[in-house]
């Protein structure tokens, strides 16, 4: 089920759910460069993306484990060629349930929030295509391996800023400027916004 697109405005908030990961793997990255970082197909950020950073402090019953963005969807194995088949890979969050169990698993996730940063390059932040999820191109095509990068999923709405719109020039917009992210970008723009992420 695809699920409804919010309103994003730059410089406002919006309650969002879903996969996150540390800043350091997106910060001031191109399109090629996130697509291959998070595990998007060539081309899926050609539109442009909005980066959110979290602004809510997090409690266990608001995230799972999804391992890293080496995993699609926080799965094993390799995507699939159809939804269906998708869906049954096993999860990361229900492989370590079975290992170790409600409480354990609770324990660990008390664990990681006391780790979590809340601003510079591990904090959480959630990338959002322009380019939505297709429900008629096969998972294996939309999601390759991603670098690695530590991923959650939260399992409901919390409240996060929209600090980036990335247009599909490259152009990187903020709410006090805008700098260009493509493949030519000089480094101290690069800098720049990476820097701003940081303390949005």
């Amino acid at each position: 089920m695809t699920r409804l697109r919010k309103a994003l405005v730059l410089g406002g908030t919006v309650d969002w759910s879903g996969d996150v990961t540390q800043n350091q793997w997106v910060s001031a990255r191109s399109a090629r460069g996130l697509e291959k970082s998070l595990g998007f197909a060539e081309g899926r950020l050609s539109a442009g993306w909005w980066i959110l950073v979290l602004k809510q402090k997090l409690t266990p019953q608001d995230f799972i484990f999804a391992g890293l963005t080496l995993r699609s969807g926080g799965r094993y194995g390799k995507p699939a060629d159809t939804p269906e088949e998708d869906d049954t890979r096993l999860h990361v969050h229900c492989d370590m349930l079975r290992k170790y169990g409600a409480a354990e698993l609770d324990r660990m996730k008390r664990k990681a929030l006391v780790d979590i940063a809340y601003t510079g390059p591990r904090r959480l932040v959630k990338v959002v295509a322009v380019t939505r999820h297709s429900m008629t191109e096969a998972p294996s095509k939309q999601y390759p391996m991603g670098g690695g990068g530590l991923q959650w999923t939260l399992r409901r709405d919390c409240e996060f800023f929209v600090a980036v719109r990335v247009d599909a020039h490259g152009n990187a917009l903020t709410p006090n400027f805008s700098v260009f992210l493509g493949e030519s970008a000089a480094y101290a723009d690069r800098d720049r916004l990476a820097r701003y992420i940081e303390t949005a």
